[in-house]
């Protein structure tokens, strides 16, 4: 943790690390190395069973107050995302419980920074994996949580693709084998042919958000932001892809200093998905945040 900076860690640990922690303990190490303020993690898929145990352990071994999506009645899908955030540095003005019309809910927390009055929106999702109507219902939620003046992050697994052309070609469906990953992946367009499915990302920056990876490759002179995410070892789903982005609205690209994705040996030990760290310029955000004020009175 660096005193001028809002540090964020954005990771999909694959499956929470296993029901009994088989490598839980090692992804709670990494993200103790980065000792964010923000986490935003996808597939907690076992963080609500007995009691809450696997995050009140991440809560103590990051020293951060833990969030879980509301439960979902569907047993098959109960799997839920998080936020985890620095108690000593964000107040919680509410944690809203977020479902329809979500496949897996996401897990949105709005707190204060510092004295800021106006909250940060920390949002948490996982897009439908098989189902790309679906994963464009999910985005069009997500579209409303930009509101005028409304600073929002919102990062998780879109299992979904960039709408603009990036260093990483999208998947050649002709050569993919896993054929059930090409339907998941895809849509129908109106002649009938399938499409790489960049919706999500079109509905999200349509509606104002910023691709905040992109933004770093595009005006920081980041041009690793844009590192696959997940599908490393896939050749049979079409190999690397970014998959897992973070997106901000409400002006906070601004106070964006850095986006790095870590993919180290110890990193796939643990997940399947590769690890983002954003850092934000502390000062401006929180000029941000009180700018804010002025915008959601006008």
């Amino acid at each position: 943790m660096d005193a001028s900076t809002v540090d964020v860690a954005v990771w999909n640990i694959e499956a929470d690390g296993g029901r009994n922690g088989e490598r839980r303990d090692l992804a709670l190490d990494i993200l103790a190395e980065y000792n964010s303020d923000v986490v935003l993690e996808q597939e907690a898929k076992h963080s609500r069973e007995r009691g809450g145990l696997l995050l009140h352990a991440t809560e103590m071994r990051l020293k951060l107050r833990g969030f879980l999506a509301a439960p979902n009645p569907y047993a098959d899908a109960d799997i839920a995302t998080a936020v985890y955030i620095r108690p000593e540095m964000f107040q919680v003005a509410e944690a809203r419980p977020r479902a329809k019309p979500w496949w897996l809910h996401p897990c949105h927390v709005v707190a204060r920074l510092d004295n800021c009055p106006e909250p940060l929106n920390s949002i948490s999702f996982h897009m439908c994996y098989f189902d790309a109507n679906q994963r464009l219902t999910e985005a069009s939620w997500l579209a409303m949580q930009a509101g005028p003046g409304m600073v929002t992050l919102a990062a998780g697994d879109t299992n979904s693709y960039p709408r603009n052309p990036e260093r990483l070609a999208l998947p050649d469906w002709n050569k993919v084998t896993d054929r059930a990953h090409m339907v998941h992946r895809t849509y129908l367009d109106a002649d009938g042919h399938r499409r790489s499915d960049t919706r999500p990302d079109a509905a999200l920056t349509d509606a104002g958000y910023l691709d905040l990876a992109r933004y770093a490759a595009d005006h920081l002179g980041q041009p690793d932001a844009l590192a696959a995410t997940a599908g490393q070892t896939r050749s049979d789903q079409g190999g690397p892809q970014r998959i897992d982005r973070p997106y901000g609205a409400g002006g906070i690209a601004a106070a964006l200093e850095t986006v790095e994705v870590v993919d180290i040996d110890d990193i796939r030990e643990v997940s399947d998905h590769s690890l983002l760290i954003l850092r934000f310029n502390r000062a401006r955000l929180e000029r941000l945040l009180a700018q804010a004020e002025s915008v959601l009175c006008a």
